[in-house]
């Protein structure tokens, strides 16, 4: 068992064998440790650390704020017994980091170094031992990173890490859906398209293995409901080469020996087999998202603000 073990999916779990368990410190401690850990390969200056987290402070204020975050999460990484630099890395020059060489267990390492590799596997040549690496990878995202820290940094590596487990569906739905195993593809695009309902694309997919697999009502019926959501969310009807795939579900020809419109990238930029209006559509929808989500957030802070000053 490694001595420490941390938990980035679905919010920040800390578990320490050596000390008390399971830890619990404070959430801008929280987040100071997850930054290090996601960008544990390298180390950082303290003045860069003190500007990401305290900013709005004075740059006296800022370096305090970080030398005091650092010495609680030494107290709670290195314990009595613990020796120094064992997890928490410092330099004569004034940098900080991760021990990346210490025992510990991190879930973001652990998904991003089993599935990263299996993306550049060609679909018709990989082995079933490569499909289950990708299988438990994707198992380990059980939800999105940090959920509930909405900094920059974290963002952009919620959405970096979540573009990777879509990419690795994708895959994993192409492997499953080459081996006529439809329905592990089918179980695939339908996670898929319950994080991200407007990938047109995804959809064609599944319309195509439900076609595949004998089932054409659901083929049908995956149709309209992608027709619904289009016009629901963003008042547009399916593309062109979608409704020419509903055609063709209608007249009951077979699609075999039809290829998966979708393939993973490992970048932000789209497949050759995904349109221009296809990636524009997945980008606003997340923007959506994401504006929504964050307007949540405004009002629950707008409520505890006002509790407060009602509370003085």
């Amino acid at each position: 068992m490694v001595a420490l073990s941390v938990s980035l999916f679905d919010g920040f779990h800390l578990t320490h064998t050596a000390g008390p368990g399971k830890i619990k410190i404070t959430p801008s401690v929280q987040q100071l440790l997850a930054f290090l850990l996601i960008k544990r390969r390298r180390l950082h200056p303290r003045p860069v650390l003190a500007g990401l987290f305290w900013g709005d402070s004075s740059e006296e204020r800022a370096r305090s704020c970080l030398s005091t975050a650092l010495w609680r999460l030494r107290k709670a990484l290195e314990p009595e017994g613990i020796p120094k630099g064992t997890y928490l890395l410092t330099t004569s020059s004034d940098k900080v980091g991760f021990n990346v060489d210490s025992d510990h267990w991190l879930d973001v390492a652990a998904f991003e170094e089993n599935l990263t590799p299996v993306l550049t596997e060609p679909i018709e040549s990989m082995e079933p031992e490569k499909a289950d690496r990708l299988e438990n990878a994707l198992e380990l995202y059980h939800g999105e990173l940090l959920n509930g820290c909405y900094e920059d940094w974290a963002l952009r590596e919620r959405e970096r890490l979540r573009s990777l487990h879509l990419d690795g569906l994708i895959h994993l739905m192409g492997y499953y859906s080459h081996h006529q195993v439809y329905d592990r593809a089918i179980s695939c695009g339908c996670t898929i398209l319950d994080k991200e309902p407007l990938r047109e694309g995804i959809q064609r997919d599944v319309m195509r293995l439900f076609m595949e697999s004998g089932q054409r009502k659901r083929a049908i019926t995956q149709y309209k409901s992608c027709c619904r959501m289009l016009d629901e969310e963003l008042g547009i009807g399916p593309m062109e080469e979608t409704q020419e795939l509903y055609r063709e579900i209608l007249r009951g020809r077979s699609l075999s020996g039809s290829s998966l419109t979708t393939r993973p990238t490992t970048d932000n930029t789209p497949t050759e087999k995904t349109t221009s209006s296809e990636k524009a559509v997945q980008i606003l929808y997340r923007a959506m998202r994401e504006l929504d989500r964050s307007g949540r957030e405004l009002r629950h802070a707008i409520g505890l603000l006002e509790r407060l000053i009602k509370s003085q």
